[in-house]
């Protein structure tokens, strides 16, 4: 369940991230993924990681998902793409706006 209670993976993300926003929007990422919005592999992952059965580093060592997160990365990527010159500098100027990083 999407919880604001505090969770294992909580401490690892504000020391990786450095960034309080960056934290809480991978953890509100990791609750998507939980739900199954990048399938069940990647479901399975964020719950891991949500409950702290693994930690992200052990993620990055494991080439389990690595097929997952390239299938993802290249439907990103082609996302980008079709974006308009315009568009990818509205994104960047929201993202910057969201997550408290400077112009």
């Amino acid at each position: 369940a999407v919880t604001d209670e505090p969770q294992p993976i909580d401490d690892e993300l504000s020391r990786m991230a450095g960034n309080p926003k960056v934290a809480h929007a991978v953890r509100e990422s990791l609750q998507k993924l939980s739900k199954g919005i990048g399938g069940p592999e990647l479901a399975e992952m964020a719950d891991d990681l949500l409950a702290g059965r693994t930690t992200l580093r052990q993620i990055g060592k494991s080439s389990a998902y690595a097929a997952q997160f390239a299938e993802a990365a290249q439907r990103y990527n082609k996302w980008l793409e079709d974006l308009t010159p315009e568009e990818r500098e509205e994104l960047s100027r929201r993202n910057r706006e969201a997550l408290g990083e400077p112009d």
